[in-house]
């Protein structure tokens, strides 16, 4: 008589995975916007990233904190695609150009 709490794993139970996930590196982005203030002690950064989870699911990294520092928060958001960042990176530019921040160019 089996043991009443085992788990038994079959194919069909737990089918394998169809294939490895495809990476599109090509799409991935940082966007960062930054807001220095010396006189007021203001060194502040907000870092966006388009990326692709081990799984390659795409996902928004939403980074801030003092320039310099490790980031204060990390907050990741699951999307459906990499156009869908377009949108939430327009509304993103608008509230930080209302903060203060301005958009840094990295090479």
């Amino acid at each position: 008589m089996p043991f009443p709490c085992l788990l038994v794993i079959t194919p069909e139970t737990n089918p394998a995975p169809s294939a490895d996930p495809v990476y599109d590196m090509d799409r991935w982005r940082v966007l960062e916007w930054q807001k220095v203030q010396p006189e007021e002690g203001v060194y502040r950064y907000y870092r966006l990233t388009l990326q692709q989870n081990l799984w390659g699911e795409w996902e928004l990294v939403k980074s801030w904190g003092r320039i310099g520092q490790r980031p204060t928060r990390v907050v990741r958001q699951s999307i459906s695609s990499p156009d869908m960042a377009e949108t939430i990176a327009a509304d993103v530019d608008k509230q930080r150009r209302q903060r203060g921040y301005l958009y840094c160019i990295k090479p």
